[in-house]
């Protein structure tokens, strides 16, 4: 199913006319409404008239994370306060752990991001005949206004879910007849277990799942469509930018389709600051092209990606991500060892009859990385505290020996060093040597 046919399937001389209108809009309404922007313009010499298409795109300069944890809590706002109608703050992992940055939405940028969740969940093949739950949840915030906003408007019903606990979610699947699921891999594989062990997959009526999660192997898709006997979709969210629903998977999952009428993408090589051609590997770089209440141009997401912008056999024109966007503040390096934390999150989700919270600790100690893994018991507190301990402790250290390649010290929630709000993420990496 195709939701907006005429944005969708436009061809690709259309999209390049309209984003360069959108963007040469945007450089003149950041110039003159977001300080810190003008800033940027004037250090190079330009001028809002200096950019007339997206030809002149090269010539802007890049936004990156560190900007926006430096302007936080409201210094990258482009509105003032009594235009924005809701706030998100994230809180970041791996290298930026302790940090926050904020955004704002004005009505209109949740308009927006309705409009890309009902495209998304149409690409998904979910519709005005089917229950959503939105089990998506990330940092401070516990809902997604736009993902549940997204499949009112293409007519499905919703059940908002997030922060719900593995069983509640299996237990509303079950009593509510939940067709489709918005949540992330690593929630996904939790109630997979809970259907699993009480042998549910016969009374769940569930269709499709759309999971939100960069870098979240295939073999962890692969487990989920075996284990709910369903088709798993990949969907890009990027909080800074709109949250879900900026790329999407379609039914034929080669690739996430970009909604490039709202967001213009390149592809960045680290090393020369240079955009690379269609097809090759390399950062990946967003410009919000419609965004009120913080805009953002040439923003550096510190994913890796490569762009496919061939049409679809779907018939979409818009342009792919591929599906396994490996994120640079998503990867860590141990011993010489790439590690993807999403990967390291999944392996944990996936222990059978442990249902926790992880610390993980990455510290160097005569030269050599060390890792301490912290655990948090959110369901089966006397297993943490009796003898199973023994057997839990065994199970995490093997699961991250096989992950990371590093045999850690386990340790119970009772032995944390750090800041217990820590403990509100599934697996939060705490990277010392930074």
């Amino acid at each position: 199913m195709i939701w907006n046919k005429a944005r969708e399937c436009m061809s690709r001389d259309e999209l390049a006319i309209l984003q360069g209108r959108r963007l040469v809009e945007l450089v003149d309404y950041m110039y003159h409404n977001a300080g810190y922007y003008m800033k940027k313009m004037r250090r190079l010499g330009l001028e809002p008239g200096d950019i007339r298409g997206i030809e002149d795109l090269d010539k802007l300069p890049f936004t990156t994370k560190e900007d926006l944890i430096e302007a936080y809590p409201l210094g990258v706002f482009a509105l003032p306060d009594s235009k924005i109608v809701r706030y998100h703050v994230s809180q970041h992992r791996a290298g930026y752990v302790g940090m926050e940055t904020m955004a704002g939405y004005s009505q209109g940028d949740i308009d927006i991001q309705s409009e890309c969740m009902a495209r998304s969940i149409s690409m998904a093949g979910l519709g005005e005949r089917d229950v959503i739950q939105v089990a998506h949840s990330d940092g401070v915030c516990t809902d997604d206004p736009g993902a549940s906003r997204g499949a009112e408007q293409v007519g499905a019903a919703v059940i908002p879910a997030a922060g719900c606990k593995p069983a509640v979610l299996t237990a509303l699947m079950r009593r509510l007849q939940v067709t489709g699921v918005i949540g992330t891999s690593s929630e996904l594989m939790q109630v997979a277990q809970i259907v699993g062990e009480r042998g549910l997959k016969e009374s769940l009526q569930l269709k499709a799942a759309m999971c939100e999660g960069s870098s979240w192997a295939e073999s962890i898709r692969e487990r989920l469509e075996e284990r709910l006997g369903i088709r798993v979709y990949d969907i890009f969210s990027l909080e800074e930018l709109t949250g879900l629903g900026v790329a999407c998977e379609c039914e034929y999952r080669k690739g996430m389709h970009i909604q490039e009428d709202f967001f213009l993408a390149e592809i960045l090589d680290t090393n020369t600051m240079l955009v690379l051609p269609a097809g090759a590997h390399g950062e990946l770089v967003f410009t919000s092209l419609q965004r009120e209440g913080i805009p953002l141009i040439r923003y550096r997401t510190m994913h890796i990606a490569r762009i496919n912008y061939e049409k679809c056999q779907c018939g979409r024109t818009m342009a792919r991500i591929d599906r396994l966007c490996c994120g640079m503040d998503d990867t860590l390096l141990i011993r010489g060892n790439s590690v993807s934390v999403s990967h390291v999150e999944a392996v944990l989700c996936a222990l059978r009859d442990i249902e926790a919270s992880y610390i993980i600790r990455i510290r160097e100690e005569h030269h050599i990385d060390v890792v301490d893994v912290y655990v948090e018991s959110t369901a089966m507190t006397g297993a943490l505290l009796s003898e199973h301990w023994a057997d839990v402790k065994h199970r995490v250290a093997c699961a991250i020996h096989r992950t990371i390649g590093v045999e850690p010290d386990v340790y119970d929630a009772g032995k944390n060093p750090f800041d217990t709000m820590l403990f509100k993420r599934k697996v939060t990496i705490v990277d010392e040597r930074k």
